[in-house]
């Protein structure tokens, strides 16, 4: 497209001229007239202001040479060592201030074998006790003679003060400085007299008053080293206000902050201002007039047209002028027109996207429910250490596989930043037998060995999200396994603090065949491993670090990689993790629950899974009835009286959704039967549209018993609507074998009375049943007190076998 005028060169030469004669005017007035005053008077300031501190801190660290010097009379005294605690320690309880340890530092004696310390070291702790500290008088540390601060004076004519460097105290992690000077008895070098100065209240001082003024401070000792720096920036040409000051050797630094200075600028720049306002405000309007005719305008009614066309649609305006806004329009509109194609595509590869995933996530759900529901079912029959070994393993690893499924499910909300973490309280430990049930075994079946070490506690709980946690070392591990041919796995946890915060730091070691130097940059990133020939040769995705590198990210920490080519790799990865109470187990207290005479409809179109609902079922006492769809399913409700549904949801003929709103539809008590949801799509919108269709919960497959448990009792009420747990109970605890046996014998023994009360309990335990041919063979014996004869006995207990 030709344009003969350009939109840029028009706008760029109107503000090219406001912006120069503002320059000009502005940086003239402000250099001839502002810059003087200012220097002139921050030298002023900054000398002023260097005074005041030095001489506050001066008046600080020479106001406790009084209590030094009293320390030194009492040490001069001689007096008994008992009685000069006693003072030493009166004293420090009565001063106050900067002072808040010190003491006497007698010369040490030798006997025969041992050199013995007797300081008498006070110090005063920040609610005012005062404790004397026995800790220097342990000649395994050393003695104190040998410290600066003693050998600094020792000896020395009496007044002598010396003071130390600034340091550390290590116990109070507080900045310190001390004071020492010797003392003499009867003309003899007696010993040393200290006091410890702490700087807390004076670097408080400095910094106040640095904020308050605005100023950058930085305080040197005699010996050069840094005691206080505050806001202290060195600039170019900026003017230095130093100071030296006490016997001591101090020096102050102080220069202006950007605050006073731009304070003072501020006000004489808006007088000069004041004074050119209307020129530039002329100058701005003209500017306007011009860039709105030009430019504004053109721009405004394209974005007009633009905001009317966000749903789809092309500008349509009249705009005459061959330069960059035409240009605009007509590229605008032919993007437009692409990208409306686009958008149709993505929204088909979308749905598409959406719906592989439910049917994946669907097809492999199904047949793990019949591996980890077999699982759970061997585990309660009679096995050898080494099969539970092995099947706790199988179950444990398909557990693993389940979560790994879930994870992959929710890559996309990765992509797209919803990936949203839990938040519940976990013991560390179980994160570690987790992995070392999983991958100890996996190790040594490959010849390798595999070794867990932590340096943290073993009562250690965290408040975090324990799957994501579990995740990222599950993605680590089976890296580690995979790509390590022999040698060693090792695993390390340890704690770390940072700016505050408690960090978990997990490092996994592995001697495997390592990354290149050149692919360590992208490891990280999602569907790409170190060499095109891993996947050919070891299998994945490449999706697994990528995940854990988000994962990181979201739980405020990183993973980084060391790598050396065929000698191994070591991931070290640091995640904040918040410091939880210990939970303790809640046991179970409520009533144990019995389901037998409870009915139950499993809903189920697979084979494996209805074997595997249908054993758990009957193994906790119901009665399980199975049907392969939702039409047999409502079908049979009408038909028959049931206290539990297990509703599936994908089936031929008639979905589990459809079948539950006409089972809650229909007009009796068997609408309010309780359903449990029973599906292996675990996408929320299917979930929430089984629950709006009625289902009480969901069960999601794999079943994991534990589960199905706590929902069973959770919705006990509701399941004992129509049979009342006595009744199950009373059902659980008769035995028909043992009751037949004993009416054998009665009628053999012609016990009549032994015979009538047997008979009583049978009719008993079947009144809530509709048994009625056994009930119309009962009640006559019952009633007349006879012994029944064979025949009837024969009928009874067929009867009973099939109760």
């Amino acid at each position: 497209m030709v344009k003969r005028s350009s939109l840029k060169r028009k706008s760029i030469l109107v503000l090219a001229i406001y912006l120069a004669f503002f320059i000009t005017a502005v940086g003239g007035v402000s250099y001839l007239v502002v810059e003087p005053p200012i220097r002139e008077q921050l030298t002023r300031n900054l000398d002023s202001r260097s005074k005041i501190i030095s001489s506050e801190i001066e008046a600080s660290l020479e106001s406790p040479l009084g209590i030094l010097q009293g320390i030194v009379s009492i040490g001069n005294s001689g007096k008994d060592a008992n009685l000069q605690a006693e003072i030493l320690q009166h004293l420090f309880a009565m001063s106050d201030g900067a002072s808040v340890s010190g003491g006497l530092w007698p010369l040490p004696y030798v006997d025969d074998s041992t050199t013995h310390y007797a300081s008498l070291f006070f110090n005063r702790a920040k609610d005012g006790v005062v404790d004397r500290i026995h800790s220097w008088n342990n000649p395994a540390l050393g003695g104190y003679d040998g410290e600066g601060w003693y050998t600094d004076v020792e000896n020395k004519p009496l007044g002598t003060v010396v003071w130390s460097p600034v340091y550390i105290d290590a116990f109070t992690h507080v900045q310190m400085i001390t004071a020492s000077s010797p003392y003499y008895v009867d003309g003899q070098f007696a010993g040393v007299a200290t006091v410890d100065l702490s700087l807390e209240s004076l670097i408080e001082y400095v910094q106040k008053h640095a904020k308050e003024h605005g100023l950058g401070v930085l305080i040197r000792d005699g010996q050069g080293e840094v005691v206080i720096e505050h806001n202290f920036k060195v600039a170019e040409d900026i003017y230095i206000s130093e100071h030296k000051f006490g016997h001591f050797d101090w020096t102050i630094d102080v220069v202006n902050a950007n605050r006073l200075v731009a304070d003072q600028a501020y006000d004489l720049v808006t007088k000069v201002e004041m004074g050119i306002m209307p020129i530039m405000l002329l100058c701005v309007l003209f500017g306007y007039f011009v860039i709105n005719r030009s430019l504004i305008d053109p721009i405004a009614h394209i974005a007009r047209e633009v905001d009317d066309s966000k749903q789809g649609g092309i500008i349509d305006i009249n705009y005459r002028s061959d330069d960059e806004i035409k240009h605009l329009i007509n590229a605008f509109n032919q993007k437009t027109v692409f990208l409306e194609q686009e958008k149709k595509n993505a929204l088909a590869s979308t749905r598409a996207k959406s719906a592989f995933l439910a049917t994946i996530s669907h097809e492999i759900r199904t047949p793990m429910n019949g591996v980890l529901g077999t699982a759970q079912i061997l585990l309660k029959t009679d096995l050898s250490d080494e099969q539970r070994k092995h099947l706790k393993t199988l179950y444990d690893s398909g557990d693993h596989m389940m979560v790994l499924l879930n994870e992959i499910l929710d890559f996309s909300k990765i992509e797209q930043g919803h990936l949203e973490l839990e938040k519940e309280p976990f013991p560390l430990e179980s994160i570690i037998g987790s992995i070392n049930s999983v991958y100890h075994t996996l190790s040594v079946e490959k010849g390798l060995s595999f070794k867990i070490s932590s340096d943290v506690s073993k009562q250690r709980w965290y408040l975090s999200d324990k799957a994501r946690l579990r995740q990222i070392l599950f993605n680590l591990l089976n890296n580690a396994v995979k790509f390590t041919l022999k040698g060693s796995i090792e695993v390390n946890f340890t704690e770390v603090t940072l700016d505050g915060k408690n960090y978990l730091n997990i490092i996994v070691t592995d001697s495997g065949v390592g990354i290149d130097n050149a692919a360590l940059e992208k490891i990280f990133k999602p569907f790409v491993q170190a060499e095109s020939s891993t996947t050919r040769r070891f299998g994945g995705t490449g999706l697994g670090l990528a995940i854990v590198k988000q994962i990181a990210q979201l739980m405020h920490g990183d993973i980084s990689v060391q790598s050396k080519l065929g000698q191994g790799t070591t991931f070290d990865v640091l995640l904040e993790m918040e410091v939880s109470q210990p939970l303790q187990a809640e046991g179970r207290k409520h009533k144990k629950l019995s389901y037998t005479g409870l009915r139950v409809l499993i809903v189920e179109d697979n084979r494996t899974n209805t074997a595997i609902i249908n054993t758990f079922m009957s193994g906790k006492g119901f009665e399980c009835y199975c049907v392969g769809d939702g039409e047999e399913a409502v079908q049979a409700v009408r038909a028959n009286e049931f206290d539990l549904i297990m509703m599936d949801n994908h089936m031929p003929h008639k979905d589990g959704i459809t079948a539950t709103q006409e089972i809650r539809a229909l007009q009796s008590d068997r609408s309010n039967i309780l359903i449990f949801g029973c599906t292996a799509d675990l996408f929320k919108e299917t979930q929430e549209r089984m629950l709006s269709a009625g289902v009480d919960c969901i069960v999601s497959k794999p079943i994991d018993e534990q589960e199905l448990d706590d929902m069973l009792y959770r919705y006990s009420d509701k399941l004992y609507q129509f049979k009342s747990l006595d009744d199950c109970q009373a059902a659980a605890s008769f035995n028909a074998e043992q009751q037949l046996v004993s009416l054998y014998i009665a009628v053999e023994d012609r016990n009549h009375e032994q015979a009538y009360e047997i008979l009583s309990n049978i009719f008993t335990y079947l009144a809530p049943t509709d048994h009625r041919s056994v009930k119309e063979l009962l009640a006559p014996l019952i009633q007349s007190k006879s012994l029944p004869s064979q025949q009837e006995l024969d009928v009874l207990t067929v009867l009973l076998k099939d109760v």
